[in-house]
């Protein structure tokens, strides 16, 4: 393997594959192991910090220990929520049961645990017909709604699912079999930008919760509705993903996640070792970021990694964030002041102040008052999700009177931001900073005021409207390599819905490519399209 061919998704690596890459600190000990008790979990962390790997190394460990546990791990992905648009309003919660429920038994069926069709999970399928399968029964209602996106309204009848019969079929099959347990492992838990969808996830993730059923589910900062009936401190476990940049290990951990995927990196990271420390922590504890950002530097040399975190970190990372505005046009202020505030503002005075005090404690974080505008909050709320910031404390005080919540600030944006050599200022901040130190900003700050009068309702009124939009837009929109953008292009492919509707045999008509290829191609291309889509 290149370094032009790393990794950056876990949906890349095989399941088999997926421990030979990991790498254990203390903190994924933990994270992993939460995975793995009777608890409800939620993990939380913005995109590519490593939520899926956390879970797919979890489920490996499962399945290595299943005979000696009988705990059978079940991982599924919520990813397609965004496209479905039946006249079903309980489409989603139909939709995630009839999903749950055919995973459960193709777990259940490939550890011959039951036979077909005699499964207990058949109570909750349509009418049955001698010749199909449960599985295929619930299979193909699942595919119906993900694929209702092509004919909006259309209805869909989702036979007798309900949470209780789901909960109950779960308690039985554990009764009936020799398992102790059955692990849900929800990626992708909760469709991003449509609150309504992630409020029926949590409520059916705590009506789900019993002796024989955990749900272990992995969403992101900021945009998350949990809703009313579901309380974070009784109804599940809250852990965060995020990885401490100023942690002692943290480098080492970094330098080793490269080096798992390419042995042959480790020498020239050695011989480059300023230029390596300063990009790992301008990632800011997000392996995709330094792996698409190590990418970038190639050949890897000081003069590429400061190329590389100028286009990332003023370009590509802004562009991002901002995207999010022009696809969910409820949104559109909220996001464009937070850029505005964050580049403009909250950067340059953490610049000014580490430039003032260069032997001192270095900054990169900002602390907000408590009673700052609802709206400046939800705005930095967006900012979290796009990575651009990370929680790191709420109930502190500050040097001023009150008490808000602090807020680390990609470092890579921080730096990127200073004229002076990128590696030499990052190395500076790297071994000097401490969160202790921040740039504060009081509960009526003059740069809230763009937001003065922002009607947070659009915010719900906007959502799920602008699906056909999305899919019209260009492939060249999409989070996609070169190569792989290029054989769409080769394929005909122009818009984002034709990519979704295609299928293996569409792929392989591209030049030299097979079997393999194909489905890695469509893979990764869906996988892009679904995020796109969800923001």
């Amino acid at each position: 393997m290149t370094s032009s061919e790393l990794l950056f998704r876990t949906e890349d690596i095989a399941l088999n594959e997926i421990r030979n890459l990991f790498v254990e600190t203390t903190a994924d000990r933990t994270l992993v192991d939460a995975c793995k008790t009777k608890a409800s979990v939620v993990l939380q962390g913005s995109r590519g910090v490593g939520k899926s790997f956390i879970l797919r190394v979890a489920q490996s460990e499962m399945d290595e220990e299943f005979e000696s546990r009988g705990v059978l791990p079940v991982y599924l992905t919520f990813n397609k929520a965004g496209l479905l648009q039946t006249e079903d309003p309980a489409q989603f919660q139909h939709w995630m049961l009839a999903k749950i429920a055919n995973r459960v038994l193709r777990a259940a069926r490939q550890r011959n645990l039951v036979e077909q069709p005699k499964s207990i999970l058949g109570l909750l399928t349509p009418s049955s017909s001698p010749n199909e399968t449960v599985e295929s029964q619930l299979g193909d209602l699942e595919r119906q709604y993900e694929e209702s996106w092509h004919s909006p309204g259309q209805p869909v009848s989702p036979g007798a699912l309900e949470p209780q019969l789901l909960a109950d079929a779960l308690e039985d099959l554990c009764e009936s079999t020799s398992l102790n347990r059955v692990v849900l492992l929800v990626d992708e838990a909760a469709h991003v930008f449509i609150p309504e969808q992630q409020r029926q996830f949590f409520t059916l993730m705590r009506d789900l919760r019993s002796p024989y059923l955990s749900v272990k589910a992995a969403v992101y900062p900021g945009v998350t509705s949990f809703g009313d009936s579901f309380q974070m401190t009784h109804d599940a476990t809250f852990l965060s993903v995020d990885r401490d940049i100023l942690d002692t290990e943290y480098l080492t951990s970094m330098r080793e996640i490269v080096q798992k995927q390419d042995p042959e990196l480790a020498e020239k990271l050695a011989r480059q070792g300023d230029a390596f420390d300063a990009l790992a922590f301008s990632a800011t504890g997000n392996p995709r970021i330094l792996l698409k950002t190590l990418t970038r530097a190639q050949p890897f040399n000081s003069t590429n990694a400061e190329r590389a975190m100028r286009e990332y970190f003023r370009e590509s990372i802004w562009g991002e964030h901002s995207s999010l505005g022009d696809r969910y046009r409820g949104h559109e202020a909220l996001i464009d002041w937070g850029r505005d505030f964050i580049e403009r503002s909250a950067i340059p005075a953490i610049n000014e102040r580490n430039m003032r005090q260069p032997e001192a404690d270095q900054s990169i974080a900002i602390w907000m008052h408590r009673d700052a505008p609802t709206a400046v909050k939800e705005g930095l709320r967006l900012l979290c999700y796009s990575g651009i910031l990370q929680e790191a404390g709420s109930g502190l005080r500050a040097s001023r009177s009150g008490t808000g919540t602090r807020f680390i600030v990609n470092a890579g944006c921080v730096i990127s931001h200073e004229g002076t050599s990128l590696i030499a200022y990052g190395n500076r901040l790297r071994r000097q900073a401490s969160i202790k130190r921040m740039v504060e900003f009081g509960p009526n700050h003059p740069l809230y005021r763009p937001l003065e009068g922002f009607n947070l309702q659009t915010l719900e009124d906007a959502e799920g409207s602008l699906l056909e939009s999305q899919l019209q837009r260009s492939v060249d929109e999409l989070d996609l390599s070169v190569f792989l953008r290029s054989k769409l292009h080769e394929l005909g492919f122009k818009t984002v819905g034709q990519v979704l509707s295609a299928t293996e045999q569409d792929f392989r008509n591209a030049h030299m490519i097979g079997e393999v290829r194909s489905r890695q191609m469509m893979n990764a291309a869906v996988t892009a399209v679904l995020e796109y889509i969800s923001g």
